[in-house]
């Protein structure tokens, strides 16, 4: 079922009703910096009034003006409204970021109070607007409703940060008011204090609540309503309640209430099911990502309208921000046709619910948010989507003109020297697919090894190394890790003929499955193929890493590097550090030494040493395994070990003592391995993976060389 909000878990319901739920100040941590405050209430709309009450306060009651986006949600000005406050809606440029110019011609008739910048879909805004409220002796909120978690160029400049997890989250109600102390207002201890208890926050607007006839009952009453509506969708009956925006605005009276605005305490039931899911945030993240790249190879690249073409806005190169959802670009005119042809096929599409009535009666002043409004059109990406469920609403993908071509697939027919060499001719490869990995893992486990090439007219286009192990002498469980490795550059109908005959090993009815981590980087077109063949993906964790192009002279990869991991590397070079590379027996046992203690002080798992010990003996000749070492004082102080690999080679292992940490070893070690590398001839040089949430130290180490970041699509399964 397609919803347009995320649906809790029945695990996640069943454990808000039994585990007590966490404090406030643990549940804010992950939207807060050091030093921030923190507090929760329901809506960001009770938070922009309530930073409002605390500037009406300082100036003596007076009627305190406040600057806002004219493409912003009318609703969510009602309390506002309903504290008196002086609004003035000011325009936005091309990149939906606050017209600068426009707002130092109005600041000559009448300052701001209280600046509100948002940062749409998840994006960050770039401008000097802190410059400016700092002249102007504003407060700058940043209005993050739209983000998940703070990032880069958000949550940095402001004096508020608004958060509003209840819009990505599974949760009922539930917004983050964070108050900072080195915006333009300069807050310091005393005058955070000045705003009271975060805990008491929602007890300051007890009067505005009142007012607006809002309750706590009625708060109570919305949990449950909320609950009952998500417990019908996930058992798939809520599809015939499900509402849309009407794509026609409605005139809207700005001294309009809304009767059914929830109350300002943040309530029981979302901090229970917060609890739960502040530790998966990172996870939902992937799921947006991924979600949004499928809506735009659905819409887009693939099946879109018959009759307009549909254009994607802003995206996120990586995970450079989360989207919060998938923004279209559409002519004005033709863009409610659009609007209803999705509505027909079952997407839960949206448009922006409302502008304010000042916005909406003078289109000619505010031109751009009008354009804004009828011209973008909006699909959620949240983590309860599912991939099949959303090509279902699609014909199957086509391969197009070309039909798809017959192949041929032959088992165990090559031998080592000539896998060898198909690999190298591929470029960049990786460790999992040689001959050696293969035979390692045989070796050492009860996995046995199949291996296929697969050919197209004659001509040898991809090959795969397959792990198979065979449970109860009955059920074959098939594993394709980093496979397969194609040969050539190949198109669209030659990959999906590939996965058609990889699939096979993957099938109930003959007791087999497929486990396949392929050797795909991370687009729409690569998860909208493996959604339509219906291999089925239980989590978005995948591989990644980043290349380091070799082909480039020493002088340009030295140019590219972070500029304080350049000045790590300069400072270690000025050391009486000496450079150590050794391929024998006693070097590599050396680095396995190393890497016992690290696993045993570290505690984390990684290649049990009876493996590596084996990939070392299975490597035979040239190229074996590359030791590195840095010594300073007769004495190693770091080291790491690369795993050659075709064209290419891997970081595999790494060690650093308290003296190396201090020398800047591992940048000089890191440095090195690319000049040997390059000087032997490879042609990439894969850094061995990143997982900034488990090892964030060590991915923004790696990421300081700037290599080409890629992303796999992960772990699906077939049977």
């Amino acid at each position: 079922m397609l919803t347009q909000a995320p649906l809790p878990t029945w695990l996640d319901l069943a454990r808000a009703l039994m585990r007590r739920p966490a404090t406030g100040e643990a549940l804010a941590k992950p939207w807060c910096r050091m030093g921030d405050c923190a507090g929760w209430l329901s809506r960001s709309a009770w938070s922009i009034a309530l930073i409002a009450s605390w500037r009406t306060s300082l100036a003596g009651g007076a009627a305190v003006k406040v600057w806002i986006p004219d493409f912003f949600c009318n609703s969510s000005l009602e309390p506002l409204r309903a504290l008196g406050a002086r609004l003035t809606f000011y325009p936005l440029t091309e990149k939906m970021a606050p017209d600068m110019s426009v707002c130092r011609a109005l600041q000559k008739e009448e300052s701001p109070d209280i600046f509100l910048l948002v940062h749409y879909f998840g994006e960050p805004t770039a401008t000097d607007a802190a410059e400016f409220c700092s002249r102007a002796g504003a407060w700058l909120i940043e209005d993050a409703a739209h983000v998940l978690l703070p990032t880069r160029g958000i949550g940095e400049f402001g004096d508020f940060v608004l958060y509003s997890p209840h819009k990505h989250l599974p949760i009922p109600e539930g917004a983050v008011l964070v108050v900072r102390q080195n915006g333009p207002g300069h807050f310091g201890p005393d005058e955070i204090a000045s705003f009271g208890s975060p805990g008491g926050w929602a007890s300051q607007l007890r009067k505005l609540q009142q007012h607006l006839g809002s309750s706590e009952a009625r708060s109570r009453v919305h949990a449950l309503a909320w609950l009952a509506k998500r417990s019908l969708q996930k058992l798939g009956l809520g599809d015939w309640r499900q509402r849309t925006t009407p794509y026609r605005e409605q005139a809207i009276p700005p001294d309009v209430v809304c009767s059914r605005l929830v109350a300002p305490m943040h309530g029981g039931l979302s901090r229970r099911l917060l609890t739960s899911l502040i530790a998966r945030l990172g996870i939902i993240a992937r799921y947006r990502q991924r979600h949004q790249l499928l809506w735009d190879a659905l819409l887009v690249v693939g099946n879109g309208s018959d009759s307009t073409p549909v254009t994607t806005t802003d995206r996120p190169l990586g995970r450079e921000w989360t989207p919060y959802l998938a923004a279209y670009h559409v002519d004005a005119e033709n863009a409610e046709s659009i609007y209803l042809e999705w509505q027909r096929k079952g997407l839960p599409v949206t448009t922006w619910p409302d502008l304010p009535p000042e916005v909406t009666a003078n289109p000619s002043e505010h031109r751009r948010a009008w354009n804004l409004r009828h011209s973008r059109i909006y699909l959620p990406v949240h983590q309860s989507l599912n991939a099949l469920d959303l090509t279902r609403r699609f014909r199957p993908l086509e391969l197009g003109v070309e039909e798809a071509p017959r192949l041929n697939l032959v088992w165990d027919g090559a031998d080592q020297i000539q896998w060898e060499n198909w690999l190298a001719r591929c470029g960049r490869s990786n460790l999992l697919q040689t001959w050696a990995y293969g035979a390692a893992k045989a070796s050492t486990s009860r996995w046995r090894v199949k291996r296929v090439v697969i050919y197209c007219a004659g001509e040898p286009i991809a090959l795969a190394q397959v792990l198979q192990l065979r449970i109860a002498g009955m059920f074959m469980i098939s594993r394709i890790n980093r496979g397969p490795i194609y040969l050539r550059s190949m198109h669209l109908a030659e990959q999906q003929a590939v996965w058609d005959e990889l699939s096979c090993l993957g099938c109930f009815r003959i007791a087999r499955a497929l486990s396949v981590i392929p050797e795909e980087e991370l687009t729409g077109p690569t998860l909208l193929l493996f959604a339509v063949k219906r291999f089925r993906q239980f989590s978005p964790l995948a591989w990644e890493s980043a290349w380091i192009d070799l082909g480039l002279d020493l002088a340009t990869l030295r140019k590219q590097l972070d500029a304080k991991w350049r000045n790590m590397l300069s400072f270690a070079e000025r050391t009486d550090l000496q450079l150590e590379i050794g391929r024998d027996s006693n070097s590599f046992e050396w680095m396995l030494d190393r890497y016992r203690e690290d696993m045993q002080d570290k505690r984390f798992r990684g290649p049990s040493i009876e493996f590596l010990r084996n990939l070392q003996r299975c490597l035979d000749g040239e190229p074996r395994l590359i030791v590195m070492r840095a010594i300073a004082a007769g004495a190693a102080v770091a080291g790491v070990c690369l795993a050659p690999h075709g064209a290419g080679s891997t970081y595999l292992l790494g060690w650093n003592g308290s003296a190396g940490r201090n020398l800047k070893a591992n940048q000089y070690l890191l440095w090195q391995s690319i000049v040997y590398l390059k000087q032997k001839g490879f042609r990439w040089f894969d850094l061995g993976g990143i997982a900034e949430e488990r090892n964030p130290g060590i991915t923004a180490f790696k990421l300081g060389l700037n290599g080409r970041r890629y992303e796999s699509i992960g772990e699906y399964w077939k049977w």
